[in-house]
């Protein structure tokens, strides 16, 4: 398996667990349809709801095609009021390309795995830096990618059943919110940061 292959997996199951966490850590489904699980030596909640988990395994998909092009640059899992579907809070990754031979550098994926079990450790925490969850919310998940790439992903994946739409102007917009730093990672082959946004209309 390429470099470029092992970075791409890495990432993409890295995504993955995020969003789960989010999902966990926000409230947005019962505790019961959660399993514990340990990540990068980290306990972590994964949801078991079939639909969940197919939409969550159909998002990733994506992101991994996307990643192996090199055209991500941050993906967001944005909670929404249900019926305005106006944003409250967003937590945003913002992905690095991981440079060229970084397995020379990181042979064991020792410091990669340090790296991510850092990001899941804040992750887990979030929720204490937060104002308290809003109720009658729902979700979903922004890739902002190159413009250019836009009409490629959306012809691939109308093939497959799971289009991929431009982002309402309104989902993308939020008014007098605040920024809440994460987490950061910068080396000479990995950069990567987390941050959480919130507005101040919660209920």
């Amino acid at each position: 398996m390429s470099e470029a292959s092992v970075g791409v997996d890495i990432l993409s199951e890295f995504v993955e667990v995020c969003i789960h966490c989010v999902l966990y850590c926000r409230g947005l489904y019962p505790q019961g349809v959660f399993e514990k699980r340990v990540k990068y030596n980290v306990p972590v909640q994964m949801c078991l709801h079939p639909d969940v988990c197919a939409y969550i395994t159909n998002v990733v998909n994506s992101i991994k095609m996307l990643l192996t092009e090199g055209q991500v640059d941050k993906i967001s899992v944005v909670i929404l009021e249900e019926q305005s579907t106006t944003p409250l809070e967003r937590f945003v990754i913002e992905l690095g390309t991981l440079e060229p031979n970084w397995t020379q550098k990181d042979p064991h994926l020792f410091q990669t795995e340090q790296a991510l079990r850092g990001f899941l450790l804040k992750l887990n925490v979030s929720d204490a830096l937060l104002h308290p969850a809003s109720k009658d919310v729902t979700w979903t998940v922004h890739v902002h990618t190159r413009d250019s790439t836009l009409s490629a992903v959306d012809e691939q994946f109308m093939q497959k059943d799971f289009p991929w739409m431009e982002a309402e102007e309104k989902q993308q917009q939020m008014k007098n919110s605040k920024l809440v730093p994460l987490k950061s990672y910068d080396s000479d082959w990995l950069h990567m940061q987390l941050y959480a946004e919130e507005t101040d209309k919660k209920s």
